[in-house]
């Protein structure tokens, strides 16, 4: 982005690819409980956590489709999620990776309550509109240099 660009704006969606790493990634750590060959009970328990991560794992990156941000030049950023929208910060933390990025963003809600999302997105998570291929480029260099510089020594 540039000096005076105009907001950018990102529409969230799920990434097949990382869904199937997901299912992957739970099919495997299934697996090796079922190698532990543990007492019937634990075995039960770890699977069943198994099963929970892998639910809640699929539930967050499904739930991305209901997510826009609007990425300001100052480094805040509008969310809009099914319950409203809000602006927002990013909280120290954020990494970024050619390939994928962290971040969680918090803000106050109307209540004057702290609330936050945390974000794990690819480039296949991160809608390319017509015309404009360069979305997860932009989203890359909004965090390190938007977001990220205006982070202040006592915010960490």
């Amino acid at each position: 982005m540039t000096g005076a660009a105009a907001p950018l704006t990102l529409r969230l969606k799920t990434d097949s690819i990382l869904l199937a790493a997901i299912f992957a990634a739970h099919v495997a750590a299934g697996g090796v409980v079922a190698l532990l060959r543990l007492p019937l009970a634990l075995t039960a328990a770890f699977a069943a956590l198994v099963v929970v991560s892998a639910a809640m794992a699929w539930r967050d990156e499904r739930a991305k489709r209901d997510f826009s941000l609007v990425l300001a030049a100052d480094g805040a950023a509008r969310l809009f999620f099914p319950a409203g929208d809000a602006w927002a910060r990013v909280k120290p933390g954020a990494v970024t990776f050619p390939a994928v990025v962290w971040f969680a963003l918090g803000w106050t809600d109307v209540t004057g309550r702290a609330r936050s999302r945390r974000f794990m997105l690819t480039a296949g998570g991160v809608e390319e509109p017509d015309g404009d291929a360069e979305q997860w480029r932009r989203l890359r260099v909004w965090l390190r240099h938007c977001a990220l510089r205006r982070l202040q020594p006592d915010d960490l």
